[in-house]
Parts: C-alpha cells; structure tokens; sequence
C-alpha cells in the first residue's frame, strides 16, 4: 500500500498544462453516412434541420476497431509532458470517457491502468454531458486549494459519431476527440469564478439510450461491434425547443452574469462553448462580444465534452486575453461557464 499524499493548502491552484489527441479519419459534408439526413423532408421553419446544424465542414471520427480511450490516454500524457510531472505525480482522476460501452465502470478507470497511476489516486467520473470537463475543473480546483490533492489529471474523450442517428439535424456536424488538463500549484490559468443554471423541469429534453432508429421507414436497434444494442442520442420536440430559448439566450446570459459580477468585460476574454451550430455561435459572440472566441466547428465539428478542453489545449500557450471563459449546456438540463485568470497575460 501506497502513502496518501502530503495534506496541504495550496492558495492559488490552476492549470499547468494540457494535451488533445484526435482520430486521423476526417470525415466531410459529403460522406455517404449523411445521405440519410440530406434525402429526408427538411421543414426549414422547424429546428431540428441542417438549417439550424450548420458550419461544420470536416470532423474527425474513430475508424473501425477503434476506441477513444486510445486517445485519451495520449491526451493525458501530453498533458502530463506540458506540466512536467510523472503519472506517480497524479492523486486524482477527473473527466468521462463518453459514449461508455459499459453502464458502470466508466473506462476512466481502464485509463487510470492505461497510464499506470498509482493505486492511491481516486478516480471520479463526472457524468454530466456535456459540462463533465467544466465540472471537474472546479472540483479539481477546489481539491488543490483545499489541500487533499497536490496535482489532478482532467480527461475527457467522446466516441459520439457512433451514438448518433444520422437522420436527425443535429447528428451533422458530431465528431470523435479527446483531451486533457493537469490542475495543480501555481498553474497558468486560475479558476476564478463559476455559475451554473440547472433547469431540471426539462430533464427529458435530450436524453441517450438504446432506442430504435427509423431508416428507409424500417426500425431497426443499432449494434455495437459485439453484436450488442448501443445508445443513440435523441432530442425531442422539448429538446428542439430548449436548444432555441433556454440554451441559445441562457448562456450568454449566464456568462455575462459571471463576468459582471468580477468585473470583467466580454473584450478581456477569450471564449470558449459549445459548438454545434454556427447559427448559435454567432448569436453567443454577438450577445458576449469576447476579444478572442476559440472554436473549431468548421474543421472539428461538434466534440460534446471533448469541444472545451479540445479547443483550450489547442489555444493554451497562445491566448493572449486576460481572461478565459468555458461555457457549456448540458444534458438534464444545465448551462455551466467558469471564468479563468491567464496568468500569463498579467504577468507580461
């Protein structure tokens, strides 16, 4: 049995550094998978249509035989090379693997194996699609300054072009990736300040389970590659309707709210969200007017829980704003932002 780590308080825990590993199959507008969605009827005053799912024009999806934990795991060691500490460094585990090919254990815990942790590190899954990375950045935060861990690996990785029904809209623009962070003393970017809304009237509103996909008028379930049933995705017409009211004028509201209250205008920051519509990304530029927004829709599509540490990896060592926000909307269903400190900015 291993010592647990030195208890201590650290007063100013951030991130040290960050990783992003991506599948090489691209896939394009064209690819036969969408001929479904582009030859089904397409009612542009409803939303759920490639009117609404627009932007993307590549993204990147695991090929056959393969699995995003892969990529997780190269995600995490990049971002342990960039902190310059060793897995035996690590006390705790945050993130998800998602889409899970298991209801429990979540292959986070095949991952701790994979990077060979230490048996001391606790590992804790955070299911709360698509926020997980947000989440665990405030609870690895937190357990820095508290003082019962001294460094927390942060991995999120999403399978989802494989969860997808690829007659529906929003299916368009889905694409695989995986990232990671190490949150520890002393780091480059400081969580400042978090909010979150949670509107749990519309629990229902988008949900992912095995359900039947309709495809030429025939039902059929979807199987895995051992021959098992897999989840789908689906919003209903709740979910169509959350997405344009709650989610689309929630969160720049709920990010606005964030920075009036630190004193921080939407020109100090450099913004980070959800990206699956192009649509909703300039209405969120519009209403929040960041200096800087990092997203990659049109070349990476819509990453779920991958999209913020995705885009934060790809940014780090070049975001010149002094400010950072993550903002996500989630399942079940919640809108999430964190406003971090970029240390670097203030002191140059």
């Amino acid at each position: 049995m291993t010592d647990a780590p030195e208890k201590r308080t650290l007063a100013s825990p951030g991130i040290l550094g960050c990783g992003h590993s991506l599948p090489s199959a691209t896939c394009h507008n064209d690819d036969p998978v969408f001929r479904r969605m582009a030859q089904g009827p397409v009612d542009e005053n409803a939303f759920d249509t490639l009117a609404f799912f627009t932007g993307a024009d590549q993204r990147r999806r695991l090929s056959n035989g393969e699995r995003i934990e892969a990529y997780m795991a190269d995600a995490a060691r990049l971002a342990l090379a960039q902190a310059g500490i060793g897995p035996e460094a690590v006390d705790r585990l945050y993130g998800y693997a998602s889409v899970p090919d298991h209801l429990t254990p979540n292959p986070l815990y095949e991952l701790h194996h994979m990077l060979g942790l230490p048996r001391r590190t606790l590992v804790v899954p955070i299911n709360s699609e698509f926020s997980n990375f947000l989440a665990s950045l405030v609870l690895a935060t937190e357990s820095v300054a508290a003082g019962g861990a001294r460094h927390v690996l942060i991995v999120c990785g999403s399978n989802w072009t494989q969860h997808v029904d690829y007659t529906k809209g929003h299916a368009f623009a889905v694409g695989d990736a995986a990232a990671a962070a190490v949150v520890g003393p002393e780091g480059l970017l400081r969580v400042v300040d978090h909010a979150s809304e949670t509107y749990s009237e519309q629990y229902l509103s988008m949900t992912m389970t095995v359900r039947p996909v309709n495809v030429d008028g025939h039902a059929h379930l979807p199987l895995s590659a051992r021959g098992l049933p897999t989840p789908v995705y689906s919003m209903e017409t709740a979910g169509n309707e959350v997405y344009q009211t709650l989610l689309q004028n929630g969160l720049p509201e709920v990010v606005n709210r964030l920075l009036a209250r630190n004193g921080v205008s939407g020109s100090q920051v450099s913004l980070i969200t959800h990206q699956g519509s192009r649509r909703l990304l300039d209405h969120w530029a519009n209403k929040i007017a960041p200096g800087a927004y990092l997203e990659s829709l049109q070349e990476l599509g819509n990453m779920t829980l991958a999209t913020y540490p995705v885009n934060l990896a790809r940014h780090f060592a070049t975001i010149t704003t002094p400010y950072v926000v993550l903002a996500a909307v989630g399942t079940g269903c919640h809108l999430t932002a964190v406003l971090l400190e970029n240390r670097v900015s203030r002191d140059a």
